[in-house]
């Protein structure tokens, strides 16, 4: 299995694996997956207009505090972050749906947003609220410009 990469805030005890997806989370993949970009939400500054990121609870909320990436075995107390601090995986794969869901399939790929649909409740949920507006924005763009890839998202997401 080897090792399992997280970020951790420290200030708020909480934490999630660096792809919420349980996909990509070996250290080559610390800094340029899915995970990396949702960090950077968390980092952001609050300012829609700056920004462009719509808003949200979770967006710039790490900001100013201690944090840090982990693997699950160089961290001796890491069973106790497992125990103690909030898993915020979900509620990031949210704020990513919630912001824009083509930065899914920007930084995850096809294969990776099908396995995240398709595989929802082993890491993350899909929740009806994020299946609607993942169908609602490929299902428009699908109209606009037809592709296979945007075929089989939507395929799934009827699912």
């Amino acid at each position: 299995m080897g090792v399992y990469y997280y970020y951790v805030n420290e200030t708020r005890s909480q934490y999630f694996c660096i792809d919420p997806s349980g996909r990509d989370i070996k250290q080559y993949a610390v800094g340029h997956n899915i995970g990396s970009r949702a960090f950077s939400y968390l980092l952001l500054d609050k300012n829609e207009y700056a920004t462009g990121v719509k808003d949200h609870p979770l967006v710039g909320s790490w900001m100013g505090d201690r944090c840090y990436i982990t693997g699950d075995d160089y961290c001796t107390s890491f069973a106790g972050i497992q125990t103690e601090y909030e898993d915020i995986g979900q509620q990031v794969i949210e704020l990513m749906v919630h912001n824009d869901p083509w930065e899914l399939l920007q930084y995850g790929g096809v294969d990776w947003l099908l396995d995240l649909i398709q595989q929802s409740g082993q890491f993350v949920t899909i929740t009806n609220e994020m299946r609607k507006r993942m169908s609602h924005v490929f299902r428009c763009a699908r109209q606009e410009s037809p592709s296979e890839d945007l075929d089989r998202i939507c395929e799934a997401l009827k699912r």
